[in-house]
């Protein structure tokens, strides 16, 4: 059986190292201690108009009582709103939650102390290289985490009697032309001997500016960054940094985690430092780097691999563009599953009115949606172990079929569907020995998915809406019978009919009886009545195949294949027993009756519509004769 104990994670845009790592670390200390992970995640805040607006669906896919505990990243979350919405659902939950964030905090949190490493940094020029003069650049676009760094410096300044100078604090975005502006300012006064760089990627774009401006790093000036990325490890000289410990703090957050759920105490925050990691470019002597090539070859495969995944997003993308059948967009879908790398399962699953209409669509169409059972989901699409199980539906207590969890250990990632505000349901994916690897290439493609399901769905609506056009031009109003267009558009194909089987095509001509009196003693209300149950009458008895009109007034025209005349006898007796049991259990006080004339014909090649009028005509007057015997026996 699946494990009953499982932990939940919310956490957004887990395509990122730092997610990834952080997720990687949670699910292998989970397993230690016998838990499974679920983890929700979304990609909120990425400047996606409207389309961000369905992000808060990734609320409803929990089954929040099958969580022991529950682990919130609320750092990941660039969105305040969805961040609002998500702590507002955890705070109504039994059971306990942690949080991992830097500040801000709600529950129980672990946090990474990094940014007091700024100080370390600092401290480390001015006492192990006697810099007299050390220089901070900050990012503007990051003002929070920015600040605090930079307040750690100016401390570790005041510890050794120092004040920062007017041009050795500057602050800019991720841009080589404005830390090449960063680079002036700073020597203006002089050639700084070190910078303490925010993160790596500002040191990085820093060491670009001063190499090509003709510095020497670091014998001109030192450098360091923070965050321990690789880029800054395959650099010339390698950059100095502090640690980024995610992964460990993954694993203290399982760690605290379990220490709630048994009852026990915690600090409000527990702190996981980084340290210090000291390379090359702040003027140390450590290892060599290792040989570029590697890294470029690295760069190379990561190059190509997003070309790829690009083509292969446009590939997707157009395949799916113009589906209008769930079925055939899943077959396609799955070319593009099988690609994806250390996938072990794929799951798309859908809420069981992920295709429903709005109510003023069905009331203008005259359609009925029958109430969606909430608790059932559709297992549309599965893709497990490289191989298609068959759909399913189930009830939600789980987020996957029974048989699904048997005898698994899998943690999964579970991804909403949606468009704008409609929610159709979500992705679950597991990888390979619970590794994590999932790529941004997938975000693009969970796009894709919700706008092949939102056309899938307006496909629905727009035949909805086309197919009451067609009723309103092809059909009488008041019978529901077809009018004069809907007859014209299948006259042809009855007649191809007769012609091609060898069949009588039979035209029956019907007229009610005394419709002008009941107009005029009871209204045209009472004569629209009868002429709606005139038009009952035929439908009634018609058969399948069978064409029945009205084109105005109280005429009725219905052309049939394949009567015989005893055939067609019969049917003109249905048509008037049936206005005989009616009259007999109606309370009207006025009687509906009708006279009927029919004429048949065998329709050669040469048959044409002007000879089914000739048919039509015949009918006629026989009808005519038949209404004034009726008119005879009532005088």
């Amino acid at each position: 059986m699946y494990h009953a104990k499982k932990i939940g994670v919310f956490i957004s845009h887990i395509f990122g190292a730092y997610q990834q790592g952080v997720c990687q670390g949670i699910i292998d200390k989970a397993s230690e201690y016998g838990y499974t992970t679920e983890i929700f995640t979304s990609l909120d805040g990425e400047n996606l108009g409207t389309y961000e607006n369905g992000e808060a669906s990734i609320l409803r896919i929990p089954n929040y009582d099958s969580f022991d505990g529950i682990i919130f990243a609320s750092d990941t979350y660039i969105s305040a709103d969805l961040k609002e919405k998500i702590l507002d659902k955890l705070k109504t939950l039994p059971c306990p939650v942690m949080e991992i964030a830097a500040a801000n905090n709600h529950f129980p949190t672990v946090s990474l102390e990094n940014n007091s490493m700024a100080g370390k940094l600092t401290t480390h020029f001015l006492a192990v290289h006697q810099a007299s003069r050390v220089c901070y650049l900050g990012c503007s676009s990051e003002p929070y985490f920015s600040e605090l760094r930079e307040n750690y410096y100016k401390e570790a300044l005041k510890h050794a009697g120092k004040t920062p100078g007017e041009n050795d604090i500057y602050r800019c975005d991720y841009d080589l032309c404005a830390v090449k502006e960063a680079l002036t300012f700073f020597c203006a006064t002089g050639t700084p001997e070190a910078v303490v760089c925010y993160n790596d990627r500002l040191a990085l774009l820093f060491l670009a500016a001063a190499l090509s401006a003709g510095y020497r790093i670091p014998e001109d000036i030192a450098l360091t960054g923070c965050d321990d990325t690789t880029e800054g490890h395959n650099t010339s000289p390698m950059l100095t940094t502090i640690s980024f410990p995610v992964y460990d703090l993954g694993r203290t957050a399982v760690e605290s985690l379990l220490t709630l759920i048994r009852g026990g105490d915690l600090p409000f925050v527990t702190f996981l430092t980084a340290e210090p990691i000291i390379h090359n470019s702040c003027g140390c002597k450590s290892s060599e780097n290792s040989n570029s090539v590697f890294f470029t070859r690295e760069l190379s495969d990561r190059i190509a691999a997003l070309e790829n995944s690009i083509f292969d997003s446009i590939d997707m993308s157009s395949s799916l563009q113009h589906i209008a059948d769930l079925d055939d967009g899943l077959d396609l879908l799955e070319q593009f599953v099988r690609k994806i790398e250390e996938c072990q399962a794929f799951y798309l699953c859908l809420y069981s009115d992920w295709d429903s209409v709005s109510s003023h669509i069905l009331a203008l169409t005259n359609n009925e949606e029958s109430l969606a059972d909430t608790d059932t989901i559709l297992l549309k699409f599965a893709l497990k172990d490289e191989k298609r199980l068959p759909e399913c539906s189930y009830r939600k207590k789980n987020l996957l079929p029974d048989y699904i969890y048997d005898g698994s250990d899998c943690s999964y990632i579970y991804i909403p569907l949606f468009f704008e505000e409609k929610e159709f349901g979500y992705i679950a994916l597991s990888y390979k020995d619970n590794r994590i690897d999932h790529h941004f290439q997938l975000i693009q493609w969970q796009i894709n998915i919700n706008h092949m399901l939102q056309g899938i769905r307006e496909a629905k609506r727009t035949g909805m809406l086309v197919a009451h056009l067609e009723d309103i031009y092809m059909k009488d109003s008041l019978t529901g019978l077809y009018n004069k267009h809907g007859y014209n558009h299948f006259e042809e194909q009855l007649l191809n009919r007769a012609i091609s089987e060898n069949l009588p095509l039979t035209a029956f001509m019907i007229d009610m009886d005394g419709l002008k009196k009941i107009n005029d003693t009871f209204g045209h209300s009472e004569g629209d009545f009868a002429i709606q149950v005139m038009g009952q009458a035929l439908e009634s008895t018609a058969e399948e195949g069978d064409l029945c009109a009205r084109f105005s007034g109280d005429e009725f025209y219905m052309l049939t294949v394949g009567l015989s005349e005893k055939e067609a006898k019969l049917r003109v007796e249905s048509i008037t027993s049936y206005l005989h049991n009616y009259n007999r259990l109606s309370s009207k006080k006025y009687q509906i009756s009708c006279s009927c004339g029919f004429a048949s014909a065998h329709p050669s090649s040469t048959f044409t519509s002007e000879h089914i009028q000739e048919l039509f005509a015949e009918a006629d007057q026989k009808m005519y004769e038949e209404k004034i015997n009726h008119h005879t026996a009532r005088t």
